[in-house]
């Protein structure tokens, strides 16, 4: 994160943790602060300049995220990871595709 997206994390610190408030009380409790700046981030301001962001629209988009966009952000990210079994060695995956079938 660069320094201008951190001093603006910062600033609007208090918006970010009232949403994540209204995720918890639709019990949304694993949707993190971090996350939705990140969501925020990489996927509505991606190619909008910090400087250019006004503090209104910064702090409007944030009160617009719904948790649905960002579990689907999360899981668009999670499949268009290089290597799905990363965490599985090739024995554990041999068990799980099975024998070659000739």
């Amino acid at each position: 994160m660069s320094m201008q997206y951190e001093q603006l994390f910062e600033k609007i610190h208090p918006a970010i943790d009232s949403k994540i408030a209204e995720f918890k009380y639709y019990q949304y409790d694993a949707i993190t602060a971090e996350e939705l700046w990140r969501y925020c981030v990489e996927k509505k301001w991606r190619k909008k300049k910090v400087e250019q962001l006004r503090l209104h629209e910064v702090i409007s988009t944030i009160f617009a995220v719904s948790p649905s966009d960002i579990v689907s952000f999360n899981q668009v990210e999670f499949l268009q990871s290089n290597n799905w079994f990363e965490e599985v060695n090739n024995e554990e995956l041999q068990l799980l595709l099975g024998p070659v079938k000739t």
